[in-house]
This record gives C-alpha cells, structure tokens and sequence, in this order.
C-alpha cells in the first residue's frame, strides 16, 4: 500500500461540506494563485468542476479547479495545503482530471509564471511547454503555456495550438482600469480578477479612447503620465463615429426614463462600446447595471461585472459572432438578383480595400445575372435599398456547389449572416445530392473567412472546399464511399482518403467525441454504428416555428421568417425532470406534438434531427442571461417552464438541424421503436431505430 493509496479524489457541488475549506485554502494562497472570488468558486463547484484530494483524518487537504472552452480544458486553480505538499497530492488531482476529460477533450492547459519556478513539476506531471508571454501585471512578468494533449486524432484540422489566442474582446470601464493597477490597500480585489494568470488564454481586455479623457482629469504630472502608458498596452476598439450621435440620444432616452443619473464621460465610453466590435461592457457601476437588461434589448450589448463574467464565460467565449438575436424584428427578404441592380450591389459590395475594382465586380454580376443555365445569384435585403448580403450558386458541376461570390455588408448583422448563409449552402449542396461545396470567391471578407473555417471548409489554392454527405452508412460503407471519392476525382480530393482510413479503426465508433465531429465534418452524414445515444424529444409547434421549422412556419398567418430559415444554432428550454439520461453530444430528433390551440398539418410527428452540443441545468434568468444571443425566448417564456425542487430548468443548446422532408407520424414511430411512448419525456431510442426513422424522414421509403 502506497503512503497516499487512503487518499481519495472527489469531484464536488456547490452543496459539499469541502466547500469552504477550497475557498480558505484558495485565499491563503492567493499571492501565488491570484484573487477568486466566493461566488466564482460556488459556480465552478455547481458545474461540478472542482475536484478535491480528501485524506481520512485531514479532509480536504487540496484541490484542483478547471473549466472547459470549446473542446479543451484549463486548469485555473492547482492548490495543496503547506502541510501537505510533496506527497504527491498535485499527481493524483491531475492524473484524475486527465482520467475524466480523456474522451471528450483534447487536451488540458494552463497558464503559470515563469519565475514561480515550477517547469520541473510540470513537465513530470507530463505536460509540455509551449510559448512565452508577458502578463498582463503591473511588472509584466513571463507567463509560459503549458500543454498536456490526450492524442486524440484530429482529421479536420491543421491549426496550431496558438489558435487558442483568438480571444473574447471585453470592454472595461474607467472605474475597473484604474483598479487593476492601484495599491493592494485599495478595496480592487474583483477589478484584479482580470489580471488572473488563467484568463491570458481567454480574454483580450479592451479600452476606447475615452479612457485618455478619464486620465486627463488626474492632476499629477506623473501620475497623469504613468496612467497613459498603462492605457496604451490595451487594445483601443475603433467604433463606427456616425454612430455615436444617434446613440448617445437613444440612451440618454433609457437613461431618463430609469430616471438615473449617469455621467456624460461615463455615457461617452459606453456608447464608443457599443459603436465597437465588442458585445461586452464589464463594470461595477451601479447605475449601469441597473439598466443592463435595457442597455441589452436595445443594442445587444451585455454590461456586467467582472464576476458575471467569470461565470459565464464559457458561453460568452462561444462564437461571439454568432448572434441570431440580432436578427430578431429585421425585416429581412432573400430575392433574386435581377438586371438593374448591379450599381446598387457593387456600391455595397465591392472589396475595394482589398484591391478589387468596382468595374471588376460589376463584369462578375453581370454575367452571373446573365448565365441562368449555370447561375443563382440572390441578395439579402434589410430594407428595398439596403441590402445585408450577396451570394452566388454556380451549379454546372455534378459533384460540387460552387460558391464564387459570397459578400455580407458591414453591420452588426454581418458575423451571424455569414454563418447563416454558409450553412444554407452546405444543406442546398447535400438536397441536390452533391458531395462537396467549395467557395472561389477570390475578394473574401474577414468575417466570411472566419466563418468558413468554423465549418470545417479545407482551403486550396482555388478556393475553400466542404465535404457534405447526405448518406447514412457504416463507417465501413462510408469508408469505401470516400476512398472511391478521393480516388475518381483528383489530388486536392486525398483528403478523403486520409479520413476514409481512420474510419477503419476499431476503436472509431466507439469514441462519441471524433464520431460526433466527423458527422459535422461531412455534415448531413450519419455513421449509424457509430455509439453515439440519440434521443427523441418533444416540442410544441410555436417552438418548432420559432427555432427551426419553416414548413410549420408557412401555415402561420405571416409565414417564414427569413431570420429563422437562417438559423443554424438554438437554444431549447424544458423542465430538468424526467430527462431520462438525456446529456450532450448526442443526437436529437425533434417529435413536434399537437397543440390544442392551433391546427396544423404535419404536427404528433418528428420532423427533424440535430446534435445537442451542450445540456445545462441552472436557475432561468441565469440561462436567459447565458444564451440571450441565440434569441427567440422571453424571460417570461422561460419563467414559466415548471422548475425541479432547486428551481432549475434544463437549456438544451443545439446546432446542424436538418428539417425532415417527410414527416414521421406518431403510428409510424411507436412501431418502429416497439413502444407506446407519448414523448413527455425524452426518449432514448437505438442506433438501429434512429437509422430506420431518420431514413424515413429523408426518403420516405
């Protein structure tokens, strides 16, 4: 027997009595850990993301604290008791975190001061170093990023580890800048929250120029002096100034009617926040928390504070881009171009700024305008002379949907419209029975070229190509599929054969993580043995509309919403009981129920299936807060969902929704999964069932 083999690791709750003692030990060893507050370590526990090293006699003698961000986790908090150390505590914690993350993550990663001197431990707990950066603390010390991989196989990427400096772009106000370098004396603890060591690999903290106006009040020369070089080490956001007018009277407007006093620096700085590309305001203003939830609704910028976001950074990290709430009430219409138009969409349109002539684009449109046979060329407008984007389908080749112009206008639409529309495509390339979308827009915007790469587009010197399989196989069959593919149609296609020989791993259907991945990456694919659950969950109509299902919508009195038939990713609100199993990466497949109140066609049947990427459980107005961007539901709409004993309801975050051509009746799907279900609950069916129901769905056969 080992001399720690009594020592036993446990992950905790917010409700765990070992609780306050990683709190005690996390503020004795803050020098060292940094500043965390009481209410960051209960949200971190409620999550479950806490593990504790408890000793028979001592308790809870440490602990490691992580958090996870897309398809990594962190460590922010590794912390033994002096009394305690070299006992090899710091192993057993870590060693249980990698045990727990192995499947679902790629790896785990942290950041650590250089001159804490603990490259040794380490490297012997596996980890391996990977850059140097300045910090962001007052003397500026060397942080190194350490990197523990779990050497899952990655088929879809070649993007190097430092693809984790994209960052979340927070704005800060006056008051929390001048916290973050005051005295120690000064009640600043939460302001300082942001110079954590674990935040370097998330956040990008920001400033507009008016902080130089805040600075100028400071009547010392030096200190005057001082505070402008610290100011100048952030980022300045640029905004849009002809904006700034209109906005300014829009929340003077909101401001008086909270009949609140706010500062006239205080409301320049905000408004430059919301004329800038950022979609968070961290302050611990009073008066402008106070109006957060208006300050939101009305220009879809989230004000909180340095502790909300801590928590909910996770979410806020998310595809800042992608929010549909802003589409919510624009009246947008997707038409064909016609002749006529081409002045107007080469004024909007045109990438001057990247060498493109106006001549040049308008000869392009004109002749996609022309060539019908070959050519779809439609335009999003906002307003009859405003339009949002302009994209282009050229469908003279068999396989493949070619894409060769692709522009969104720059707005606050932009980011979402971009997903959206690169989404629509992918789906339009699979329902014409094409194997491939590829994008040769040679002019393509920042905001296009980010939201390729989100889908997994594979880049080539003609373009950005997509593999999209509307097939459900085998991994076996759909191996075979692949090399064929790879093999008929050329070299640049070999990346196929590369995917169809990971396929033959016997190990493949059984990691849910690469499977569930690799559906996405050939998205609307289905590998039918692949081990990942599926489940059928009920809906109500309103919502089916609301989140997804045009059809549905069609029956209503105003018909589709173009913003919904963009819509790529949503949230699902219902009751956190009976749930029956149901957790993330999984397969959905949307059972539509009927509604007493309204009689529509095609409803008690399932029309649709996605991935459920995340499942939460939380108290409502913390989950509005957290999925506001994704749109659709009110505050009240949530409050009403009937709560378990804590209050909670479940939040089910979904994306890669396919809406089924024929929908599968009640009748039908009972037979077929051998059950009289009545789907209050969700259901958890077999892959053999899904295959049978999701071809069914797709082909009525």
């Amino acid at each position: 027997m080992t001399k720690h083999s009594k020592i036993k690791i446990e992950e905790i709750d917010d409700t765990s009595p070992h609780l306050a003692t990683v709190i005690e030990l996390g503020d004795s060893n803050r020098a060292t850990l940094g500043f965390f507050s009481k209410g960051a370590f209960a949200e971190s526990a409620k999550k479950r993301h806490i593990l504790v090293a408890l000793e028979p006699q001592a308790g809870c003698i440490g602990y490691l604290l992580y958090r996870h961000s897309y398809d990594r986790i962190t460590i922010v908090h590794l912390c033994v008791a002096k009394e305690h150390q070299n006992k090899k505590i710091a192993r057993l914690l870590v060693n249980h975190l990698k045990q727990i993350t192995q499947e679902k993550y790629t790896g785990i990663g942290l950041h650590c001061r250089r001159d804490y001197d603990l490259a040794d431990m380490w490297s012997k707990l596996g980890f391996v170093p990977q850059y140097d950066k300045e910090g962001k603390s007052k003397d500026k010390k060397l942080l190194t990023f350490w990197w523990f991989d779990h050497g899952h196989e990655n088929l879809f990427s070649n993007t190097h580890i430092h693809k984790f400096e994209s960052k979340l772009c927070v704005v800060i106000d006056a008051n929390i800048f001048f916290d973050l370098y005051a005295d120690e004396d000064r009640d600043n603890d939460e302001s300082k929250l942001l110079l954590a060591d674990w935040l370097e690999l998330e956040l990008e903290i920001c400033l507009t120029d008016e902080i130089f106006n805040y600075i100028n009040i400071i009547t010392d020369d030096q200190e005057r002096k001082s505070q402008r070089q610290l100011a100048q080490r952030f980022i300045s956001l640029p905004y849009i100034s002809q904006l700034l007018d209109k906005t300014v009277q829009e929340l003077q407007n909101i401001i008086s009617q909270k009949n609140i006093m706010i500062s006239e620096l205080n409301v320049r700085h905000l408004v430059k926040t919301i004329a800038s590309e950022s979609n968070i305001f961290v302050t611990n203003k009073k008066e402008l928390l106070d109006i957060a939830n208006e300050i939101y609704d009305k220009f879809r910028l989230s004000v909180i504070t340095t502790n909300e976001l801590v928590i909910q950074l996770d979410e806020l990290r998310n595809k800042p881009d992608y929010q549909p709430v802003r589409l919510a009430g624009t009246l947008l219409k997707l038409v064909p171009v016609q002749k006529g138009q081409e002045d107007l969409l080469t004024n909007y349109f045109t990438c001057i700024n990247q060498g493109e002539t106006k001549t040049g684009f308008q000869q392009q449109l004109r002749r996609f305008i022309a060539e019908v046979e070959k050519f779809d060329c439609y335009a999003v407008f906002e307003e009859e002379n405003k339009p949002l984007a302009l994209f282009v389908y050229g469908k003279h080749k068999q396989n493949e949907l070619e894409i060769p112009l692709l522009r969104v206008g720059d707005n606050h639409l932009s980011g979402t419209l971009a997903r959206h529309l690169i989404f629509q495509s992918i789906l339009h390339s699979a329902n014409e029975h094409r194997q491939f979308t590829r994008i040769t827009d040679l002019w393509l915007q920042e905001t296009v070229t980010n939201a390729i790469q989100e889908d997994n587009f594979v880049k080539f010197n003609n373009g950005w190509l997509k593999v999209n399989l509307a097939v459900a196989e085998t991994a076996s069959q759909l191996s075979i599929r692949l090399a064929n593919l790879a093999s008929s149609l050329g070299q640049e296609y070999n990346f196929c054969l590369q995917i169809a020989n990971s396929l033959n791993s016997k190990s493949f259907i059984k990691e849910i993580k690469l499977s569930t991945d690799l559906e996405k990456f050939l998205f609307p694919l289905k590998i039918i043995d692949a081990e990942i659950p599926n489940f059928i969950i009920s809906i109500e109509p309103k919502w089916a509309i609301d989140l997804f299902d045009s059809d549905l919508a069609m029956q209503t009195l105003f018909g589709s919403k173009i913003e919904l038939a963009f819509n790529r990713e949503a949230v699902y609100y219902r009751s956190a009981k009976n749930s029956r199993g149901l957790k993330s990466l999984c397969r959905i497949l949307w059972y539509v129920k009927r509604d007493e109140k309204a009689d529509y066609c095609g409803i008690s049947s399932i029309r649709a299936c996605s991935f459920a990427d995340e499942i939460i459980i939380d108290k409502p107005k913390n989950l509005y807060q957290r999925f506001q961007r994704l749109g659709v539901y009110k505050l009240a709409d949530i409050l009403n969902i009937n709560p378990d004993k804590n209050g909670n309801i479940m939040a089910i975050r979904f994306s890669y929704t396919e809406l089924f051509k024929y929908p599968i009746q009640l009748q039908t799907i009972r037979k077929i999964i051998n059950k009289k279900e009545t789907f209050q609950s969700p259901c958890k069916i077999s892959n053999d069932c899904f295959n049978k129901l999701y071809n069914l769905g797709n082909s009525n056969l």
